[in-house]
């Protein structure tokens, strides 16, 4: 059976863990989502620990750290504002 991309959309757009409505392979896209979901707070997390240390090799102390942790949440913040914006463009054209 082959989507239309109307249909297709719509079932990107369902497979949110809130309203996860695809079928019999719902729990595996659950679980892709929440691995992914896992996957980029360990990467950011793994990246706020180097650009910190990298910071503080640098010579700007120890108080740059603090510093680092703040322009990683901004951008973090940033990075989910445009995601907000960018899903609710999307379900406007659907």
């Amino acid at each position: 059976m082959r989507l239309t991309d109307v249909e297709m959309r719509r079932t990107l757009h369902t497979t949110r863990l809130e309203h996860c409505t695809v079928g019999p392979g719902a729990t595996r896209v659950r679980k892709v989502e929440e691995d992914l979901n896992i996957g980029a707070f360990n990467l950011g997390n793994a990246l706020a620990a180097w650009l910190a240390g990298a910071a503080i090799g640098a010579g700007f102390g120890y108080a740059s750290a603090n510093i680092v942790g703040a322009m990683m949440t901004a951008a973090g913040l940033a990075l989910a504002f445009v995601t907000l914006r960018l899903d609710a463009r999307e379900r406007r054209h659907i």
